[in-house]
């Protein structure tokens, strides 16, 4: 369906740095470290208030409750601190876990990141380049993104989703992602967002939104609440504070799903824009299906700053015979828009 395929790694969420901090966007590898001690740092000296905390306005938690979700909370921060110190990033660790079947520990790993992605959004701006392409490419009548355009990310943030939810308040995106609670979503006439890795938050909703539009209760004592209930059946408030992180090499009861409406949605791609993805080596089975689901593509667009290294990684995945042509880009000051479009 889509002619352009916009194909996302962690440099599409890098933002602004301002003397080494995060003005804009999501932390990178090497800035992850830092920031998860922040994180601790900010959960650990939260203050509860004492009696009775409203949560969300659907029900009422003692101090006590919310300070022992807290010592949970934090035993899993720490434990994926630890993690992350041993191992080269988060997803070699968590690949680590799932392959020697520690489930508990697994799915420990996926709470703590989710809860630590949400933060960092609260925390910082969201990346100002998913403003900017929405406004240039989303239809003047609909507020949608068109049919010709479609991501495939692998990214676990929310940027373009809070991007979006300033067009279209109440509407949501198309997005797929495997952890997707009930129904699969049909695939409509609109661009699609096909999230491989799935998304760092709980409950099918912008949870960043709905914490920063609540100010009852403060947004540390919030989180550490969704932690707390992420395990319990929250059905009764509308939702459940499940973890939407799904990895592509994870299976999942949507992965059949995943790849239906995937492949239907490459099957007619001629171009793709690669923006800040290096094609590691662990995801290179699933890059090669993407890509093989490509039968008339012409062109690859890579925008990196250093594009000849993504380059020597893409070789593994696409065949650089000249058949396909590759261009350039390195400025990287804004989603590159193709002439195709």
């Amino acid at each position: 369906m889509s002619k352009t395929i916009y194909y996302i790694g962690a440099g599409a969420s890098y933002g602004v740095r301002d003397n080494g901090k995060i003005v804009e966007g999501i932390p990178v590898v090497k800035e992850i470290p830092e920031e998860f001690n922040a994180f601790r740092a900010y959960i650990a000296n939260a203050e509860i208030p004492t009696g009775e905390i409203v949560f969300q306005d659907i029900y009422r938690t003692g101090h006590d409750d919310v300070e022992n979700a807290r010592r949970y909370m934090l035993h899993d921060i720490d434990s994926l601190i630890s993690g992350i110190k041993e191992h080269a990033t988060i997803d070699t660790y968590a690949r680590k876990l799932y392959l020697t079947r520690q489930k508990r520990e697994f799915e420990r790993l996926k709470t703590a990141l989710c809860a630590f992605f949400v933060w960092e959004q609260l925390e910082h701006k969201p990346d100002g380049r998913y403003d900017t392409f929405l406004a240039n490419v989303l239809d003047e009548r609909t507020l949608n993104i068109p049919k010709e355009i479609s991501f495939v990310s692998w990214n676990y943030d929310s940027q373009m989703e809070s991007a979006f939810r300033t067009y279209r308040l109440n509407t949501g995106l198309a997005i797929f992602e495997k952890n997707t609670v009930g129904k699969w979503p049909m695939l409509t006439d609109n661009g699609r967002i096909f999230k491989v890795n799935g998304s760092a938050t709980f409950a099918d909703t912008n949870m960043v939104s709905m914490i920063m539009a609540y100010d009852k209760t403060s947004v540390a004592v919030q989180l550490i609440q969704i932690y707390g209930n992420t395990m319990a059946d929250t059905s009764e408030m509308g939702f459940q504070f499940k973890t939407h992180l799904s990895f592509a090499w994870e299976e999942s009861a949507n992965s059949e799903n995943m790849k239906r409406s995937l492949g239907e949605t490459l099957a007619d791609t001629e171009q793709v824009v690669v923006i800040g993805y290096s094609f590691p080596f662990f995801n290179r089975t699933t890059d090669r299906e993407i890509f093989n689901a490509m039968p008339n593509l012409k062109k690859v667009y890579v925008q990196d700053i250093n594009p000849s290294a993504v380059l020597q990684s893409m070789g593994a995945i696409l065949p650089l015979d000249g058949k396909i042509e590759v261009v350039q880009i390195t400025d990287c000051s804004q989603f590159y828009l193709p002439s195709e479009l």
